[in-house]
């Protein structure tokens, strides 16, 4: 057996500083404290001391290093001993030296021999063997005494520091921290006179700290011949291995090959190679690392005999219970400081809450020192979340007291779920990173325009709500700190409920979230299905909100109509041209000088406003315009002499009004603040006053980021104060998120990052909540107005909970093909981040859309949730053309052919839309959520499903007449032509000429539709028909839900049925709360074998058409407030 040459000096030294190996005088370490000279480096441990040939003794005397040369001045390395010992000890012979569960590094440290075995019963940690010479007998060698606990570093203020700045004589070197400094028993005190040191020397005392270079160690892969390092700065200039493939790196033992650069190396990027086969680029590496090779991904690690990690904390004061456990995260003297302060101690709490929700919650210990590490504040989700059973945990999450803290949880059957690689917690910067499997998927941590499933190899972006008009990849209107992940079929879902910026990137098989601040405070949902986690999710951030019927109705609108005249019109030629149309929307055209509450006088004089209102009620359709959150400063101006008389505006740093600039014309505007307590009433006066005017059906809140055309104060300068190590700074926090792709400052087309809020909150903890507590002040505003309709909200700024107040749209996308593909993803996402009401803007609202692409997305926006065709004002400098649809003859027939599915499947859509509020479910559904264990379904996202029955497959490339699509394990039935049957798992080309949009029926289904009609209301006074699509089974289920659509109290007033076929018989049962005045008219049934000689209904025969294995049972004239069965056979 072959042993390290470095393991055995650091056994012999460590048995010798623990008395037992006898030295020389020369090789003493009895060495006077004062008398010492120092062998280590601040922050050094035993291991690494006594390992580097020191002597190791800890000392309450000042200035006294622990880590000290021999009293001759040499190392213990440089001894000559009579006595020798050896690690050759037979497996049989060898005597234990440790306890249950050491490891190796601990091992060593107590100057024992680590050899790993096979064989059961043999230690891994056992004493050597003593040779006086070759015929001497091996001796066992007893347990080194303990070496107790070092004394704490003395307090700063009882220092003898010089009070002359000028006395002052350096201790430290540039970048010096204050706690490095104080550790090392310097003096720390900052100055503003330039050559002054900060960290500097006691009077009479000769210290100098020196600075750590950064080491990387990477484990040399089977097949590979060495190891060579190719490294960078981040300017691309060569710092080691000057000619490709650069040098080989040293060999220390058990596979690991190590370098440490220079000390002022602060930052590198390196390949590791051996000449034929290279790793991938490792990039922006600030302290020591280790890293290995898994498949083709490099991972970082800790077993690679560095010690524990600097950002390291030790679990302390460990207690537990059956609900959860509590702790003490201790960083003990290690430093980490990967880009700001440590935070040394940490509360932790793990809390059982139910079978299938872990929280995790980790603050400072000293909180009220780190106002900016606090939890979200409260009134961001004014309820309680509830806990549930915890008697048969779903997961198992283990702490050990005094090892190395880590975030590894468990399913029950003991699969790992979530491992994690780093942990930091520093005052503006916290990271958590984990590995992911190259067979898992993971959907989610938007709002992003990109794919669905995210991609495990190059994702990075920011999480930052900024005004960025959907560029791919980048930070857009909302934060969702959210992700589930699926692995072999089974899912888990993560969620860190944190307002500050953040960085998430999935690179080279690492998931990595970076915070700018707030806490760890997160939960873990245990699925096992993605519907099971959204429940779960849902239950933490709240239900969607029960939204009118009305809703799901067709909506228009566009920036840029010019007046009243005009919007009649766009109304008149919906109905026309028979295509269906509910509710219209003026953007903030009808505004005088684009101030909120105020209508043009001209154009949209308030006596039009009120007729044309009327025109609508009188055709059951509905009114929406957009309200600003900012508010024009203007003395002359109601609302905002109102707004100053509350004082609900923010406020700059100095306490004065902060102003920033949005639409109103040739003025700057003030901002209110949502947390302030007269918020409510100062908003509540505002859109009362506004819809006595001309009454809203609900409210459109955009440019809610908040957006400004300032990057900040319009009236302030652009400089901002530089980082500085110990200085909270949220103007320039020391990491940098990607905020609009190119890491812009953070105040970028938004406030100061230290603008004021109530309660002493600034921008850079809460800004990512701006619009979300808009929604939530807002949706009570219209409660207050209106406390017996749902509330209908529009909001473009969201975040994990806005879903209980406000559906949303995507932004401002543009007439291009891929952003209609993006819809698809980012609506699917959004199912997943409670908020399920979401559509695009259908056609696209900047640049000029045509027919083709017009006619595709219509048909594709008939089955948005939310459908809504929105185009801009101006592109390239000149008008958009109007997309309304129609404008084109295809683009009028496709809207006509897909809306007319829309509104025949609305009491189906509905009845979803209700069970996002009650049940927690989706509207839309990805084959991703229903076939986890399909992979080829895991990456779908240019098909969807409404709802578990429709599917959707779009032509969303230009120029296409037929369409690809993958149909997975099931039957599929032609919407169109129900004979056309597939049987899935398989792909299908699909015949798509521009007017069609195919969709199928999943077997198994029952699809409760009306009409179709040109409103919702003509619709909801049609018969109802049932759609049966049987499975391979001859089975199928459904649900339908009825109320009266519009009121906030349903107060149990409503019809829920569910519908099951088997063996023969559909049998109808449910609770009958509501009068539905319309009866069940007809029943199709698909997939039916063969012609059956009799229906029944209710036991009476029944008239039926039966072909091409369909039957069809008419003229029916049942209840649909009572049970019902009907047999055929």
């Amino acid at each position: 057996m072959k042993f390290d040459k470095v393991l055995l000096i650091a056994q012999f030294t460590a048995l010798s500083s623990a008395g037992l190996i006898k030295r020389d005088d020369q090789c003493s370490c009895t060495v006077e404290p004062l008398a010492r000279k120092d062998c280590g480096y601040i922050g050094i441990n035993e291991s690494a001391c006594v390992s580097n040939g020191c002597c190791w003794d800890p000392s309450n005397v000042d200035g006294a290093p622990w880590c000290f040369y021999t009293a001759s001045g040499g190392k213990t390395t440089e001894c000559k001993s009579s006595e020798s010992y050896s690690c050759e000890v037979d497996e049989n012979s060898r005597t234990d030296c440790g306890y249950y569960g050491i490891n190796e590094s601990e091992c060593v440290s107590r100057g024992c021999c680590w050899a790993e075995s096979s064989t059961s019963g043999i230690p891994w940690c056992f004493n050597s063997k003593k040779n006086v010479n070759p015929e001497s007998s091996p001796e066992p060698i007893p347990d080194p005494e303990p070496i107790p606990d070092p004394e704490p570093t003395p307090d700063p203020e009882s220092k003898n520091c010089p009070a002359d700045e000028k006395s002052r004589v350096d201790c430290g070197y540039i970048g010096v921290t204050k706690r490095q400094c104080e550790a090392a028993g310097c003096c720390w005190a900052e100055s503003e006179t330039d050559g002054i040191p900060w960290c500097f020397n006691e009077v009479g005392k000769d210290i100098h700290i020196e600075k750590e270079g950064i080491t990387v160690r990477f484990q040399k892969p089977y097949g590979w011949s060495t190891v060579n390092l190719w490294a960078w700065d981040d300017e691309d200039n060569n710092v080691y291995g000057e000619v490709w493939p650069g040098k080989t790196i040293s060999d220390i033992g058990d596979g690991w090959y190590s370098y440490t650069f220079p000390s002022d190396v602060s930052s590198v990027n390196v390949l590791f190679n051996d000449g034929n086969n290279q790793t991938k680029d490792i990039t922006n590496i600030k302290s020591s690392s280790c890293f290995k090779l898994v498949g083709d991904n490099v991972m970082k690690t800790d077993d690679c005999g560095l010690g524990p990690s600097g950002c390291s904390y030790t679990i302390t004061d460990l207690k537990t219970s059956e609900s959860g456990m509590t702790a003490v995260l201790d960083l003990e003297d290690r430093i980490c400081e990967k880009y700001d302060i440590d935070i040394p101690k940490l509360d932790f709490q793990a809390k059982f809450e139910t079978n299938d929700r872990l929280h995790i919650h980790i603050q400072p210990t000293d909180i009220e020192d780190y106002p900016h590490n606090v939890d979200v504040p409260e009134d961001a989700y004014p309820f309680e979340i509830e806990d549930g059973p915890n008697d048969d945990l779903q997961y198992s999450y283990e702490l050990v007291d005094g090892e190395t803290f880590k975030i590894n949880i468990n399913r029950k059957d003991g699969t790992p779920v979530f491992e994690s690689m780093s942990f930091i917690f520093e005052r503006q910067y916290l990271e958590i990173s984990k590995n992911v499997d190259s067979n898992s998927a993971i959907y989610g941590f938007g709002e992003v325009f990109g794919p669905y499933k995210r991609n495990s190899e190059n994702t990075s972006h920011a999480l930052w709500n900024a005004d960025n008009a959907d560029p791919v990849g980048q930070n857009l209107y909302g934060s969702h700190p959210f992700y589930i992940e699926i692995i072999d079929g089974k899912a888990y879902g993560f969620y860190l409920k944190n307002s500050h910026g953040m960085q998430f990137s999935i690179q080279d098989g690492l998931m990595t979230i970076q915070a700018i601040g707030g806490n760890f405070d997160m939960y873990f949902f245990m699925g096992p299905s993605m519907e099971d986690i959204t429940k779960q999710y849902f239950q933490v951030i709240g239900a969607p909100a029960l939204l009118p019927y009305w809703s799901l109705g067709w909506h228009q609108c566009r920036y840029g109509y010019r007046n009243i005249d005009e919007v009649r019109e766009v109304v008149a030629n919906y109905k026309k041209n028979n295509i269906p149309l509910d509710t219209m929307w003026i953007d903030i055209d009808y505004m005088e000088n684009n101030k909120d509450f105020t209508y043009d006088a001209k154009n949209f004089p308030v006596s039009e406003m009120k007729k044309f209102v009327n025109e609508l009620k009188s055709n059951h359709q509905y009114y929406i315009n957009m309200i600003d959150p900012a508010i024009a400063k203007d003395d002359n101006y109601a609302p905002f002499s109102r707004g100053m008389e509350k004082d609900i505006f923010i406020k700059d740093k100095n306490g004065e009004l902060f102003l920033g600039e949005v639409w109103p014309v040739n003025l700057n505007t003030a901002f209110p603040d949502w947390h302030h307590p007269n918020i409510v009433e100062y908003w509540t006066n505002e859109i009362k006053l506004f819809k006595d005017l001309a009454m809203t059906d609900g409210n459109w809140i955009d440019m809610n980021e908040a957006a400004s055309f300032c990057n900040g104060a319009c009236n302030s300068g652009s400089d901002d104060p530089k980082f500085k190590m110990g200085e909270f700074n949220p103007r320039n926090p020391p990491f940098a998120i990607n905020n609009f792709g190119y890491e812009a400052p953070l105040k970028t087309k938004t406030l100061d990052m230290d603008v004021q809020y109530y309660g002493e909150l600034i921008d850079y903890d809460i800004h990512n909540m701006y619009g979300h507590m808009e929604s939530i002040v807002s949706y009570e505003a219209l409660l207050n107005i209106d406390p017996i309709k749902r509330p209908f909200l529009l909001s473009r700024s969201t975040f994990p909970g806005t879903g209980r107040y406000a559906a949303h749209w995507l932004g401002d996308n543009h007439s291009w093909w891929k952003d209609m593909y993006y819809s698809i993803t980012g609506m699917l996402s959004f199912q997943l981040f409670g908020i399920p009401m979401v559509g695009s803007d259908t056609c696209g609202f900047q640049a000029n859309a045509d027919e083709e692409l017009c006619a595709r997305w219509m048909a594709l926006g008939a089955f948005n949730p939310f459908g809504r065709n929105h185009n801009g004002l101006e592109w390239d400098n000149s008008r958009i053309r109007s997309q309304e649809p129609y404008v084109w003859p295809k683009t009028a027939e496709a809207s006509r052919r897909a809306l007319a599915i829309r509104y025949k499947i609305l009491p189906y859509m509905y009845t979803y839309l209700v069970r996002t509020h009650t049940h927690s479910e989706m509207i839309l559904y990805s084959f991703a959520a229903l076939w986890p264990n399909d992979a080829t379904a895991l990456g779908i996202d240019k098909q969807f499903l409404v709802g578990k029955g429709i599917l959707v497959t779009p032509v969303i490339e230009q120029g296409k007449t037929s369409v690809e699509g993958y149909f997975p394990e099931g039957i599929w039935y032609d919407w169109y032509d129900h004979s056309n049957v597939i049987t899935g798992p398989t792909y299908k080309v699909l015949n798509a000429p521009i007017e069609h949009i195919p969709v199928h029926i999943r077997g198994g289904q029952i699809i409760p539709t009306q009409g179709p009609s040109l409103t919702v209301y003509e619709n909801r006074n049609k018969p109802f028909e049932l759609l049966v699509a049987l499975d391979r089974e001859k089975k199928a289920h459904g649900i339908l839900y009825l109320d009266d659509g519009i009121s906030y109290n349903v107060d149990g007033k409503f019809n829920e049925i569910e519908y099951n076929v088997e063996n023969g018989t559909l049998t109808a049962k449910g609770s009958y709360n509501y009068d539905e005045p319309q009866n069940l008219h007809e029943i199709s049934i698909l997939g039916v074998s063969s012609k059956p000689s009799t229906v029944t209904v209710n036991d009476a025969d029944a008239q039926f058409e039966f072909s091409n294995n369909e039957l069809i049972i008419k003229n029916l004239d049942i209840s649909m407030n009572d049970d019902f069965v009907v047999s055929w056979n």
